[in-house]
């Protein structure tokens, strides 16, 4: 009998050459359809030097890589199991009493580590080079530094009815002062009231805002009343504050730490939307397609048996097509509020796991 780990060797070598083929064959179609485009209205529009282009092609790779290593993984466990059922590799291990299960635990193994692998490159590599990619894009347009600070940050504040109580525009923000304010407070009964002000500052957990006015807004929108100031302090504004400081960068470009701060910050305001939400669960959900596929893609390598038929290499594009089609479109009911963001981030790999569990159990028997 084939030693256990002679056995896992012999599988998961097997695996890494489709692998890296898929994924390179995949990423350089996603390139070819939508970065090359990009790249070129640089170059030719905006007179963007070759080599700048082409590092700002080179920083979207990582991102792309994460979308496209599952398709890889596809690719590869069902190229080699297609190949160990042609070659009856399969028959000789299942005569010698190894189970069919038992066979699984190189594609288990093979599905965890391709999964840790995207999420490093998701959370440690992915957000720097949106980061990075954002600043070259803006110095290569503008032939300027992209300005540090936030600029146009919106946030909505709501009570625990979920009723809108406040709404905080800055027009920019550098670090320590705030420009361009305007906050509309729809706190008072039957009066809206609003405050603009060239400028202020956070003391001491407050808002200290300076040359303004406030206008007050009766139920008919007619304004009843209109106060110049030199100075007004803005309490209970904690949450508005930490929001401002922690989104100078948007979601995309946030690791999940990043991104799950962000969330609790907003969270505690009832002002989390939705997509956030979606990107969150995301953030685990991706990464964890590579396993999804894995024990997907090892039984449908089975499918064409000892015959010369693509069947499996066309189920495999069935699958592969039906998981981009749930991704998008449960994606996109998430963010809309039609069903939870939870399920709509696992939605995707529950389905292609029940596919892949119910051909395990068929096959195994």
């Amino acid at each position: 009998m084939i030693g256990v780990k002679l056995l896992d060797r012999y599988i998961a070598n097997e695996f890494w050459q489709p692998l890296l083929f898929g994924v390179g064959i995949v990423t350089g179609v996603w390139f070819g359809a939508d970065q090359l485009k990009t790249i070129f209205n640089l170059v030719m529009r905006a007179g963007v030097p070759w080599n700048m282009a082409f590092a700002i092609l080179g920083l979207h790779l990582p991102e792309i890589i994460v979308l496209t290593i599952p398709i890889g993984v596809l690719l590869g466990t069902l190229l080699v199991f297609n190949r160990l059922s042609g070659d009856s590799e399969m028959i000789a291990l299942r005569t010698s009493g190894i189970s069919f299960y038992r066979i699984m635990v190189a594609p288990l193994m093979f599905g965890i580590i391709t999964s840790l692998v995207s999420f490093a490159i998701n959370e440690a590599i992915v957000p720097v080079a949106n980061r990075t990619s954002k600043k070259l894009e803006f110095l290569a347009l503008y032939k300027s530094e992209l300005p540090a600070g936030q600029a146009n940050f919106t946030y909505m504040e709501r009570g625990k009815d979920l009723k809108l109580d406040r709404v905080f525009y800055i027009g920019y923000y550098n670090g320590k002062v705030i420009q361009n304010v305007i906050i509309l407070d729809f706190t008072r009964d039957k009066l809206v009231q609003i405050i603009c002000a060239a400028e202020g500052v956070w003391e001491r957990g407050e808002w200290v805002l300076s040359k303004g006015r406030t206008y007050a807004l009766s139920g008919d929108s007619d304004i009843t009343r209109i106060l110049q100031f030199k100075t007004l302090v803005i309490p209970g504004i904690k949450n508005a504050q930490a929001a401002l400081e922690n989104s100078e960068v948007t979601p995309k470009e946030m690791n999940m730490f990043e991104l799950g701060k962000y969330v609790s910050i907003l969270k505690q305001s009832n002002a989390v939307t939705n997509d956030l939400m979606v990107r969150l669960y995301q953030k685990i959900t991706q990464p964890l397609a590579c396993l999804i596929v894995a024990l997907a893609g090892a039984p449908l390598g089975l499918l064409a048996r000892r015959s010369k038929s693509n069947i499996g290499l066309i189920y495999s594009a069935i699958v592969v097509f039906l998981y981009y089609v749930l991704q998008s479109s449960s994606g996109a009911l998430g963010e809309a509020g039609r069903i939870d963001p939870v399920l709509a981030a696992w939605l995707p790999n529950i389905v292609i796991g029940a596919l892949g569990l119910i051909i395990l159990y068929f096959k195994a028997k």
